[in-house]
Parts: C-alpha cells; structure tokens; sequence
C-alpha cells in the first residue's frame, strides 16, 4: 500500500531539516534543498547507491556527434588531471566518459559514474547529473550537498545543454572531481564546454538543414515543380501549391505518412496515401543525404481525384460495399482494388501488416463475388524437406488449374529464397494454362525490392494499418463490443475512445477485437472508462511483442498502475532489480509520467 503524501511545505521543511542534520551547513542553497526534497520524494535510499545499467547507450543523436569529438580533445589537454568529463542524455545516462587519473577511475567505478548507469535524480538522488537535469541549471553539488553517502566524496559540476534553436534539453556535460578547489573555476570551465556542445550541435543542425533546404528549393524550381514537401525530425517544410491545395484532415494525414517514410531511410520511390478527404497523394520519395547521415526526405506531391463532402459522425459503423467496417479513404480504397481484381479474375497480390484484414477482405470478396467457386486457403509448408515442398508445389500447380478455384496462398513472406524462386518458376509455366485464381498474402518490407515473385500478380494492393485508418477505430471497436455484449447496453466514454484512438495497435484490428473481447467479458457498468482499458494500450512502443513479452510488459504496467507509477516500488514488487525495471520500459515504450 502507498504512503501517504506530505503536503508540499511540510515534506519542503523535512527536506531541509534532514539536509541541515547531513551536511551542518545552515546556509542551505534552495535549488539543493529543493532536490534534496525531490530525492526524499522518490524514497531515494541515501545508505546504498542503485544507479540502473542500459545495455548500448545511444551514441548516434546529435548529441553524441557533436559532443564527443569535443569531449576527445578536452581530454588531451586534462590528461593526467585528476578530473573526469561526462557526457549524458536528458535521461541522465552516461553516454561517455573521459579520465586520465587511475586513483579517480577506480573511485568512478566503485560508485558506478560510467557510460550504460543512469544518474537521474528519480535514482540516485541530488548529484551533479541529475539536478542539473532535473532544474535545467548549472549547478554545482559539492561533498555532503550530495543526497546518497557513496557520492559525498566528489564535486561536480554539471551544465544543461539545450537545442539551439528549441531550447529542448538534449543532455549535461559533467565535471567531476575529488579534490577540494575553487568551484567557481570548475563551474566557469562546465559552462565554456557546454557553450562549445551546443555550437558544434548548431553548426551540425545548421548543415543538415541547409543540405534538406537546398534539396527542396532544387524540386521547387524545376521546370515543373508542382507541391513539394521537406522534412526531417526538426523540421518541415512545404510549398505554396502544396499549402494551398492540402490543408485541414488532410494536412495532418499526409504529415502523418510522410514522417513514418522518412523514418525509414531506405524507403524511396512513389508511394500512394488516401487522405481524409477522399483524395489520393501520390508520393515520389527523395533522401536527401549529407555528411554520411540523412539529413531528411523531400516529396514531390501530386494529388488525385476531388474533395468529397464530409458527412457527420455517425456511432454506428460505417460499412463498405462488401459489408466490412470502416471509411477511412485508404481503408475503402484497398477495398475497392481488391475487388476489381477479383470480380476481374487477375491473380491479386495483398500486402499488410499482420492483422490488418487481409484474410478478412478476402473472405468478403468471396462471399460477394465467389458464387459457384471454391475457396482454398494454403500456407508456407511447415517443413522444407524436398518431400514436403514437393507435394505443396505439386497441390499448387493441381489447384489453380481447376477453373472453379480460388486459391489464397498466405504468410508468403515467411518463404525462404530457393522456395520462392522455385514456386515463381511454377507460377511461370502455368501462366498461360492456370484458368484458377491466385491470391497472394504477405507481410511489406519482409524480402528484398528486387524479388520476381510478386510482380507475378497483375494486381497489388496494400490494405493500411489500423493507425493510419483514420475515425475507423471507433467505428470497430463499437462493433466488436456489440458482436461480445449482444445486449448493446455498453458504451465508452469519450475519454476510453480518445485513449483507444491514440493507440498505436501494432498488431492491428486483431488487436483491438482482443482487447474489446476481453472487455466484454468483464463485469463492469454500462460505460466503459479509462481505467477499464487494459495496459497495454497506454504504451507508444509499435513493437509485435511475442505472448510471453506481453505478459511482462502488463504485468509491469499494472505494478505501475498499482504504485502510482513509483518505478523502485514496482520492481520491488516484480522481483527484480531497478536498472532491469528500467531497461524493459524503455523496451517496451512505458513512461511513467503518462499513466497517471
């Protein structure tokens, strides 16, 4: 059970009470106190030290590229000083640091102050690292001002450094040492390399930016530019032609894409996109690349087809001609793709993420359209033994030879090289005697753009991902809490919705029909809020996790939930240690802040 919060004067009052009886200085700094009392609040222990470990701290940000170099050439000139130099993240991890002198190595180690240990104040108390973090100020903790007993024999001075042009925290730079001097000189030297920091990650910043910018001002001015839009992780650009023809829904949908493409440094071409307003953007990718990084993408923009008028929300699902839920412009596009091919008979290539619908929408097209023929669902073979591959290319070959047959072949990327190109060699030679229809299902991005064995298909549709098929979500939800509770005495509140809908549903409508079903079948009101919504959908992470990692990521949700998101009391209640409690957050994309 939780202990009862102090209210904030008194437990202020106790913080500098304990400080006074610690360190005997009764000329107690506010900004130290303050932290003190921070420190008290996340029930630091000041006896013992439990900075947490991350495996391969991020050495490829902005931060890492500007300031190690920096950091390299301050070494040279301090070496054999007794005065180490950090670098951390505005985690406070210690991404890198830099001593000379072996007795303070060995007294570094001994307090694990290393490159991978977290040194936030959440952990380990008022420190350098931390409170400089934690305040977003140079400071100087010095001795007994710092909160656990193993750090009291190091002086640190410790100096934010914030994005040059929006001022975001990006990380500290540290100095720390265990002899006794002028803090006023250390401090002054923390500021003179974090000055330096920032300039390097200003004149990166600036490069890179200028490289995206003249990419875009070269699709801008040629001969016939059309709507062109630039972008990278800081920002974003877009012309005229562009801003005048896309703008409400469409606009954040189309932002939406292009930040997921350009997230992707391989994905170039032309990709397709349905907008809100049932239009189409045909994106034609770019990278634009500099200095061995990528600086960003530019897209050339052509839109097809007419504004549709909108028409008002509706709490009953919206439906496609086949009868399958959903109007989102992407969703009823694939769709309607899907269904020219077959009702056409062309052989028809599905790509999408898995639990999307693929077998779904097949399903509907045959229900539909399928009068007199024959479904036949067949996947890889379990074995790749000559004897098994032979009999399912022999069935294959046996199938779509009968004029009554639909054959759906799915999970075909789970197909290795020599089986695929063996089954496109099969595909080839019934090209011209096949009179049966071939549906192909696959997973995008899962083998190489140059394989043959999908341009077999004379048609290729992508059915979206659940997050990018705008006001679907509630339209499915509803319906599937409807197909568990017949009794249609159940609703969500606007907030359950709002969290459903912010849901990245990496597994898709599979998902979320799971996470309704169990709904369901617990026993609660007639209106389903926030806290009835299982943990997993209070989670940013896109990650396919496997039964047993889903098991781990709720159970340390719900230990969360249970502790008032308290991460140390958590991990105590899990059995394990603070830094694995860390380390499997980040792996699974929890931030404590967010569930409370």
């Amino acid at each position: 059970m939780l202990m009862p919060r102090q209210q904030p004067g008194s437990s202020l009052r106790a913080a500098r009470e304990l400080y006074l009886e610690v360190t005997k200085d009764p000329s107690a700094r506010p900004l130290v106190v303050a932290s003190w009392h921070r420190s008290m609040e996340y029930q630091v222990k000041s006896g013992s030290l439990e900075a947490p470990y991350l495996d391969n701290p991020n050495l490829d940000s902005p931060l890492a590229r500007a300031a190690l170099p920096i950091q390299d050439r301050l070494h040279e000139q301090l070496a054999d000083d007794p005065v180490s130099t950090m670098i951390t993240d505005r985690n406070g991890v210690v991404l890198s640091r830099k001593v000379s002198h072996e007795g303070l190595t060995t007294n570094l180690n001994r307090v694990h102050l290393a490159p991978g240990h977290v040194f936030a104040e959440r952990y380990v108390g008022t420190n350098g690292i931390g409170t400089a973090l934690a305040s977003g100020r140079p400071v100087m903790i010095a001795g007994m001002e710092h909160y656990v007993e193993a750090l009291r024999d190091f002086h640190c001075a410790a100096v934010p450094i914030l994005h040059p042009t929006r001022r975001t925290l990006l990380g500290a730079f540290n100095l720390t040492t265990i002899r006794q001097g002028s803090g006023g000189m250390l401090m002054a030297f923390a500021r003179s390399v974090a000055a330096q920091i920032e300039a390097e990650i200003a004149a990166i910043t600036s490069r890179r930016e200028r490289a995206l910018f003249q990419d875009y001002m070269e699709a801008c001015s040629s001969t016939r530019p059309g709507p062109v839009l630039a972008l990278n992780r800081d920002v974003v650009m877009m012309n005229e032609p562009l801003s005048a023809a896309v703008t409400g829904p469409d606009h954040y949908a189309l932002l939406d894409h292009a930040r997921e493409i350009a997230d992707h440094p391989r994905l170039e071409g032309t990709r397709s996109i349905a907008l809100p307003s049932g239009r189409v953007a045909e994106l034609r990718v770019s990278r634009c690349r500099r200095e061995d990084s990528d600086a960003g993408a530019v897209f050339r923009v052509r839109l097809i087809g007419r504004l549709q008028p909108t028409s008002a929300g509706s709490a009953s699902p919206a439906r496609s001609s086949l009868g399958l839920v959903g109007s989102s412009p992407h969703w009823l596009r694939a769709v309607a793709d899907s269904e020219a091919a077959f009702v056409a008979g062309t052989w028809l290539h599905l790509l999408g993420e898995a639990g999307v619908g693929k077998r779904t929408l097949v399903a509907a097209l045959h229900r539909a359209h399928g009068a007199g023929r024959r479904l036949e669902m067949t996947q890889a073979p379990p074995s790749d033994s000559p004897a098994v591959t032979e009999r399912w290319l022999h069935d294959i070959g046996e199938l779509l030879v009968v004029p009554s047959t639909v054959l759906v072949l799915s999970d075909v990327h789970l197909l290795g090289d020599q089986l695929r190109q063996r089954l496109a060699d099969l595909l080839v030679r019934l090209d011209g005697s096949a009179s049966g229809q071939l549906v192909m299902i696959c997973q995008p991005s899962m083998v190489g753009a140059d394989d043959h064995l999908d341009q077999l298909c004379g048609a290729s549709v992508e059915v979206p991902p659940l997050r990018h098929r705008y006001g679907d979500i509630e339209h499915l939800a509803r319906l599937f809490l409807r197909k568990y509770r017949p009794s249609g005495e159940n609703t969500f509140s606007p907030d359950a919705l709002a969290l459903l809908q912010r849901c990245p549903w990496p597994e898709n409508v599979r998902q979320l029909e799971t996470v309704i079903r169990g709904l369901a079948r617990r026993p609660s009101g007639r209106m389903i809020h926030v806290e009835d919504l299982p943990p997993e959908c209070r989670v940013s992470s896109h990650k396919v996790l496997t039964t047993i990692e889903a098991l781990e990521r709720d159970a340390i949700l719900r230990g969360l939930l249970d502790r008032n998101s308290n991460v140390q009391r958590t991990a105590q209640d899990l059995g394990i240690s603070r830094a694995t409690m860390y380390r499997k957050m980040r792996r699974y994309g929890i931030v404590p802040s967010s569930l409370t």
